[in-house]
């Protein structure tokens, strides 16, 4: 009897970039450079959220220093990355885009693949 070694557990970012990625090669998108970019950067994001949380879950919200208590310098850096997480998400049209004015970049491209597709075989059958 084998014995099957154990897979490493995936971070939370790479999850994150999974699914992001399942998604999308679903809907037909081939990733450009600067969206494989974008999507390494939500990964880091996700990661040192996830180890910021940690942090503070430790430490606690307040920490206690020689000028007194104050806020835990890990949940500000959090809430910087919290912000800045659905920026970098938005610009691969993975954000809310329900929001936003305009079509995502990343839905055209697909759309379009799906037509192209949709005409190749149109004209296959002679239509």
């Amino acid at each position: 009897m084998g014995v099957k070694k154990k897979q490493p557990e995936q971070s939370p970012g790479q999850r994150l970039v999974a699914e992001l990625e399942a998604e999308l090669l679903e809907d037909g998108v081939q990733l450009d450079s600067r969206e494989r970019t974008l999507l390494t950067t939500a990964r880091q994001l996700v990661d040192r959220l996830d180890a910021l949380e940690q942090i503070v879950a430790r430490d606690g919200l307040m920490v206690t220093t020689e000028a007194g208590a104050r806020l835990n310098p890990a949940a500000i850096e959090h809430r910087l990355c919290a912000t800045m997480l659905p920026r970098v998400l938005a610009g691969i049209g993975a954000g809310d885009t329900t929001a936003g004015a305009g079509k995502s970049p990343v839905k055209q491209r697909a759309a379009a693949v799906r037509w192209a597709n949709h005409n190749k075989q149109k004209a296959l059958r002679g239509i």
